[in-house]
């Protein structure tokens, strides 16, 4: 596994498409440069099977410091970017991975139908 960088897809599609890099360099910055605008504006992006981008307002919370769990932080409220996938992703990415289906966890088997319910702190006969 890597990381699939800008440069690394100005690149490809370079290549691919047989242009100048600088070119291509161009439109996808420009592309990149229309969405980031979009999203300042509440816009939402929608890339047809593949996904939408829109920007959602988080509520305003309480955190708290793993390592001072007595220490309380409030979070205000903020804007973030939300992705959703599209279906083609979610065919590709998502399905195979759930192939099986959900499965129930391993627990312990359960108890005889003949014995009465077991109370907290009582003992049983």
């Amino acid at each position: 596994m890597g990381t699939l960088t800008k440069n690394d897809i100005v690149r490809t599609l370079a290549e691919k498409h047989e242009e100048e890099i600088a070119q291509t360099r161009r439109i996808v910055q420009g592309t990149l440069d229309l969405i980031l605008d979009a999203l300042l504006r509440g816009d939402k992006i929608e890339l047809r099977n593949f996904g939408v981008f829109k920007v959602v307002e988080q509520r305003e919370r309480k955190a708290r410091n793993p390592r001072a769990p007595q220490q309380e932080y409030l979070i205000p409220v903020r804007k973030v970017v939300k992705f959703e996938q599209g279906r083609i992703m979610d065919e590709k990415i998502t399905q195979p991975s759930m192939k099986g289906g959900i499965q129930p966890l391993n627990r312990k088997p359960a108890e005889s139908k003949n014995e009465p319910p077991r109370v907290p702190g009582q003992t049983n006969p």
